[in-house]
């Protein structure tokens, strides 16, 4: 008898919870789905695919310890993290200095040589992480006590790991350091001094990939008579002579046509991008 009673107990149980709680409709559905996109749309370690069509191409032009760079690559810090924009773009770093053959590197950069080593390290994290990563990378380096360490491995590798980037499966060890031997190769260029002995050339401060990209970049710069840290070019098939400039200079916005507010800049690439897509019939 009691064992009937129990039965029935549980029973009644049962009936009363789904009574309590009906299937859903599928309108509950979709409002469960788009609650899960907006929590997903907020999470940085998702991955996201790239929209149809080809992308917007975006240069900026810099010099790793400059102030003017900093506060260019801050706004477009804000462009990028807007919804669907980093999709939309090919970002790329152009560097300015000179090519220099006395210099330990090959070049003389505007804030030291030590600006020339950040520059390379700069054009590695480029090279090898995805665009957000290197990004979020890159404004670590730029958080705080600027330039401070910029320039220096020990930051860089900091700021890459910090973004849970590995430091020698990424390939950027390979480019700043060279071969992985448990060593690095730590510089102290704030007054043109190195801890390895400066007549022995580049090898010691920067490795073959880095400095390799290093002079690439300087060259296609001065190719495009750039001068000005910082400047941004975008590659416009909207206006005439294809591509649209804003430059920053000693603090002051120049040129800048659209605006030079991260929306602004949004609301330009989007309109790149719009016409840059496949038209249909």
């Amino acid at each position: 008898m009691l064992i009937s009673q129990l039965v029935s107990l549980l029973l009644l149980g049962s009936i009363s919870s789904a009574l309590a709680n009906p299937l859903r409709s599928p309108q509950d559905a979709r409002g469960r789905a788009q609650a899960s996109f907006m929590l997903a749309d907020e999470t940085d370690d998702l991955p996201s695919s790239s929209p149809e069509g080809d992308k917007v191409n975006v240069t900026l032009y810099v010099m790793s310890r400059c102030p003017d760079a900093r506060l260019c690559e801050s706004v477009f810090q804000d462009v990028l993290k807007t919804k669907g924009i980093i999709d939309k773009v090919n970002l790329e770093l152009g560097f300015i200095a000179s090519l220099n053959h006395s210099e330990p590197l090959g070049v003389s950069c505007k804030h030291g040589q030590l600006e020339c080593l950040g520059n390379a390290h700069e054009l590695c994290l480029h090279a090898h992480l995805p665009l957000s990563t290197f990004y979020a990378t890159l404004a670590c380096m730029n958080y705080q006590d600027f330039p401070g360490d910029i320039g220096k491995v020990e930051l860089t590798r900091r700021c890459a790991e910090t973004n849970k980037v590995d430091w020698w499966d990424s390939g950027l060890g390979q480019c700043i350091e060279g071969k992985h031997n448990g060593t690095s190769t730590e510089t102290d260029m704030g007054e043109g001094k190195t801890r390895t002995e400066k007549g022995k050339g580049w090898k010691k401060l920067i490795a073959k990939e880095g400095h390799r990209r290093l002079l690439s970049s300087i060259k296609t710069t001065q190719e495009a008579g750039i001068t000005t840290s910082c400047t941004i070019e975008i590659a416009s098939s909207v206006v005439q002579g294809g591509k649209r400039v804003c430059v920053v200079d000693a603090g002051v916005w120049k040129g800048c046509d659209d605006g030079h507010a991260a929306s602004d800049f949004v609301r330009v690439i989007e309109k790149e991008w719009e016409q840059l897509q496949p038209k249909s019939d």
